[in-house]
């Protein structure tokens, strides 16, 4: 652990040295790269967050998201995503309502239920959190507006596998 050696050692010793206002900018970033914990978990590409979320809500897109529960795979989404789809996919998660109702008008009941299923799982993954505008949301809100409820058993279902406080019915 010597860059821990080191950070404690220079932490120690910057408050009695002198530095010139460019050195103590280039002090200050590398001290806190020392002490830093946390570990990378991804390349960022902006190309790819730069497409339009319209190409996200495809329909086979969402079928495919909604083989995943139905085919009972949720719990390998971290292996069943490339990482290019899990970059480019948790776009999906920031989506307002009025496109997600635009989209997912035609798919079923059983459909819009199997991809709650899939978002609360996906909102796990790193860089998909979600919170207060989770899909899981507005599809819990097309299936009231369709007269149809979530069952208690999804909802413990919900709370068991995500923290979101929000789900399923977003901030009250």
């Amino acid at each position: 652990m010597p860059d821990a050696t080191l950070a404690a050692e220079t932490a120690s010793t910057a408050h009695n040295r002198s530095f010139p206002p460019h050195l103590k900018i280039q002090y200050t970033i590398a001290l806190f790269l020392l002490r830093r914990k946390s570990m990378s978990l991804g390349s960022w590409d902006p190309k790819v967050e730069a497409q339009s979320t319209e190409l996200l809500l495809e329909p086979d897109l969402l079928l495919r998201l909604v083989a995943y529960s139905v085919e009972e795979r949720l719990t390998q989404l971290e292996q069943l995503l490339s990482p290019n789809d899990k970059q480019r996919l948790a776009g999906l998660m920031k989506i307002d309502f009025p496109r997600w109702q635009a989209a997912a008008e035609p798919l079923k009941d059983d459909d819009l239920l199997h991809l709650i299923r899939f978002f609360a799982v996906a909102e796990n993954l790193p860089g998909w959190e979600a919170g207060a505008t989770s899909p899981v949301i507005p599809l819990a809100k097309m299936l009231r507006q369709r007269g149809a409820r979530l069952d208690k058993s999804l909802l413990q279902w919900l709370r068991e596998v995500n923290d979101n406080r929000y789900l399923p019915y977003g901030p009250l």
